[in-house]
């Protein structure tokens, strides 16, 4: 049984007075439209061939960053300081520092450790997994008690949601979690709450 499409809008119906002004946007507008306006006059023509358009250019924004006004700088002393060349600044730039690069070796290391141990994170500046639970100590300062009575409980090694959960935790971020029932999810979330107890 083929149906038309107008049963597909039964019982639609547009309010038109609520919508008087969507409605007066679409509709046909019937001007006249003066002949001579719509297409002027030979002289308009010619006005308009003769005078070429004007040209945009381009602002260089380089030159004006690198003009700061004389005898007035807000961070430090009021006068001005003479100018460093450009040539030092674009060979900072060119070649990564020492300290970006250890960061890079160190974010790459972390990434390999995520995924031996299948771990899975999303965000930006995500803090390092732990390696054992000895690093609590030598990064966020765990009292060495509440280390010993994780070793009587028979935590040895973290799992891998204790690995990144306890990190990002400590860190003062927040953390959605997803792991299997008995992973040490509670663990997880529990121990920055006990570092944190004073």
């Amino acid at each position: 049984m083929a149906k038309d499409p107008s049963f597909l809008f039964a019982g639609v119906h547009f309010n038109k007075k609520k919508f008087a002004n969507d409605f007066a946007r679409f509709e046909v507008k019937d001007d006249s439209v003066d002949d001579k306006s719509l297409f002027g006059t030979a002289e308009a023509v010619q006005e308009n061939a003769a005078a070429p358009p004007p040209k945009k250019r381009k602002r260089n924004r380089k030159g004006v960053a690198s003009d700061p006004v004389e005898g007035f700088n807000v961070f430090k002393s009021s006068q001005s300081e003479p100018d460093i060349p450009e040539e030092k600044t674009e060979k900072d730039e060119d070649g990564p520092s020492k300290e970006k690069k250890e960061l890079f070796r160190q974010m790459e290391r972390n990434a390999i450790f995520r995924k031996k141990h299948n771990i899975h994170v999303s965000g930006a500046n995500v803090p390092s997994p732990l390696q054992n639970f000895a690093e609590l100590k030598t990064r966020y300062g765990c009292k060495s008690y509440i280390l010993r009575n994780m070793a009587k409980l028979g935590f040895k090694e973290p799992t891998p949601i204790q690995r990144q959960a306890i990190p990002v935790l400590l860190s003062g971020r927040e953390c959605f979690a997803c792991a299997p029932t008995g992973s040490g999810k509670t663990m997880a979330f529990v121990c920055p709450i006990l570092m944190k107890l004073k």
